[in-house]
């Protein structure tokens, strides 16, 4: 347990590369010993995901946590579904493709924009951050007792500069030990998992989040048919319900038509993902 001397230091796990090598590299003596990975799960990540977080358990010495806000999935339809008057930004909600609906008062643009992203913070941040003050032996809410403090860590890699932020509270130090002090991109990252004969893990992330560029869209289809097939679906009953505050149709592609119609087939320039902060690593 973390005391005056050093801070509590606890990795935010995805269970993707760049944590699961984080992980590994602490559980190696290579970086600094980790007092808990968090692993939050949505219930929406793909079968490999589960794979690699029961892998990862069986594998590693430290200690490994599985925290949960719900069923990010059912709820999204469970709220699509209702007939109550929910505000808008109801929570988890994520970043959908929205095309704005013909608006009698005012023109409004008809290129389509995304939906204000809740789901991250509702799902994985708040989860994790409940599990460490329980770790920590603090209440839910309020101050920590004075001596307490905690670096998170967040498995971005050089190739991630862009991405590192600091944290939005006192208590919490974020910290990227693949940029500092490794400086390792996510290749360096593959070839040290191959180096000591541990599996490269995919990319973590929810089925159906609307940040998957076409390439990863094209491998579900063509590699993964159930996920594939449970993303189609979930879109077919969001578009079958109403989303609280939302004008216009949701979508889980940015060429805003359903998933099976949706261009996924062709080439997209660059090799720049849209992540989440917590969901991708």
């Amino acid at each position: 347990m973390a005391g005056e001397s050093r801070p509590f230091r606890v990795l935010s796990l995805g269970a993707g590369l760049d944590s699961t090598t984080l992980l590994l590299l602490s559980e190696r003596g290579e970086v600094p010993r980790l007092d808990a990975a968090i692993f939050a799960d949505t219930m929406a990540e793909p079968a490999y995901v589960y794979e690699t977080l029961e892998w990862l358990m069986a594998t590693v010495r430290i200690p490994i946590y599985r925290v949960s806000a719900g069923n990010l999935e059912a709820d999204i339809l469970a709220v699509a579904a209702s007939q109550e008057k929910l505000t808008a930004g109801f929570r988890g909600q994520p970043p959908f493709y929205v095309q704005n609906a013909p608006n009698l008062d005012y023109a409004t643009a008809d290129s389509g924009g995304t939906l204000w992203r809740k789901c991250t913070k509702d799902y994985k941040i708040a989860p994790i951050r409940g599990k460490i003050r329980e770790l920590l032996g603090a209440q839910s809410t309020g101050r920590l007792p004075k001596g307490l403090h905690v670096e998170q860590w967040i498995g971005f890699t050089m190739d991630d500069l862009g991405r590192t932020f600091c944290s939005d509270v006192q208590w919490i130090t974020n910290v990227f030990p693949l940029i500092l002090p490794k400086r390792m991109r996510r290749r360096d990252c593959e070839r040290w998992l191959v180096k000591h004969g541990y599996p490269v893990p995919q990319k973590s992330s929810c089925v159906f989040c609307p940040y998957h560029r076409n390439s990863y869209w094209r491998d579900m289809r063509d590699n993964r048919p159930a996920e594939w097939h449970r993303a189609v679906e979930f879109e077919r009953q969001l578009h079958a319900g109403h989303l609280p505050g939302v004008r216009g149709t949701p979508y889980l592609h940015k060429s805003l038509v359903p998933l099976p119609m949706a261009p996924i087939d062709a080439v997209e320039s660059g090799n720049e993902e849209l992540f989440c902060y917590a969901c991708n690593t």
